[in-house]
């Protein structure tokens, strides 16, 4: 159970880091962006007339991504303590 229990805190760990880079690459390549105006004018008729930030994904997804994530590191720290004897 002891093994169970860190792996799921782990997984939360993993996670919790993957979602902190996502959103900290998408902030600093929005700190960073700088447009071409000049040229932007050119070609009015390419411009985008919506923004969309962010994605979805499926909560299903999310939740198979936790428990496969915990699983496997369960499996880890199993065979660990197997060979370590």
């Amino acid at each position: 159970m002891k093994t169970v229990m860190h792996a799921f805190i782990i997984s939360i760990i993993v996670h919790v880091v993957y979602l902190a880079s996502t959103i900290g690459i998408g902030y600093w390549k929005t700190k960073l962006y700088k447009p071409d105006v000049e040229n932007a004018w050119e070609k009015a008729a390419m411009l985008q007339n919506e923004v969309v930030f962010g994605q979805t994904g499926s909560p299903i997804l999310y939740l198979v991504s936790f428990v496969g994530v915990a699983a496997v590191v369960a499996l880890v720290m199993h065979v660990y303590q197997m060979v370590r004897g």
